[in-house]
């Protein structure tokens, strides 16, 4: 099997062929709107809020840190962030997004990957193992914890003339950038379309059955449990150990 090199900040930017034409890279303003089309053939929404932090530069900055500067380098990136919007916490999960698109050199963006720290895990963790803390620093620590271990694909869409060529390239990418940065677990929710949960196998990640929640003990070493939307399952996949 060749061995596939770790991600670096420059190729967020020049890219990683894909396929014939395609680069994958990172997405830049201009992309978004795109983005937003493709996405929504899934029947998801990219919001504002993301679409801004693309706008400004924001998005993604603490995984170009780790990209460059190690785990450490990200870790530290992400613990600034939160000193610095401790008042809105959302900023700094939004330095951890990632947006990956397919460009082809003719027809444009024919596929994107967004994915992020889920904002609303620590507190379902809470919900879960009905702690009730009060003190802002150890809450913040979870905050953290969410933020640094746990990644969410929101949308992989592909044009449908170029399904089949370049979801695995996005989902690849995509899974490379977060591990090389530390994160545990990279997951998401697949509806029950025919033939994606043998995409998701074809390419590392573990199906869920039906019901089965996710148990976050790998971020918080507490046991608690997420649960799907109705009729939906996880797909997952946890860091490879060094």
């Amino acid at each position: 099997m060749a061995t596939i090199r770790a991600p670096s900040e420059r190729k967020l930017d020049a890219g990683w062929a894909a396929a014939p034409g395609v680069r994958v890279r990172q997405a830049v303003p201009a992309d978004m709107g795109a983005v937003r089309e493709l996405a929504a053939l899934t029947g998801v929404t990219i919001e504002d809020v993301l679409v801004d932090s693309v706008a400004s530069g924001a998005a993604g900055l603490a995984l170009r840190a780790g990209l460059s500067s190690g785990q450490e380098g990200f870790n530290r990136h992400m613990a600034e962030q939160f000193i610095a919007h401790r008042d809105d916490p959302l900023q700094a999960y939004l330095c951890a997004a990632l947006v990956l698109v397919a460009d082809h050199r003719e027809l444009g963006v024919i596929g994107t990957v967004v994915a992020y720290p889920p904002p609303n895990i620590t507190q379902l963790h809470l919900d879960g193992t009905r702690r009730n803390i009060t003190d802002p620093r150890e809450r913040n620590m979870l905050m953290m914890a969410g933020a640094v271990g746990l990644a969410k694909v929101k949308a992989l869409a592909v044009a449908e003339p170029a399904r089949g060529r370049v979801g695995g390239s996005l989902l690849l990418r995509c899974r490379q950038v977060f591990f090389a940065c530390g994160y545990v677990i990279l997951y998401g929710q697949m509806p029950p379309t025919p033939g994606l949960d043998a995409f998701y196998r074809r390419n590392s990640f573990e199906v869920l059955d039906f019901g089965e929640g996710l148990d976050l003990w790998p971020v918080f070493e507490i046991h608690s449990r997420v649960d799907t939307d109705t009729g939906e399952r996880f797909f997952i996949r946890y860091r490879p150990q060094s």
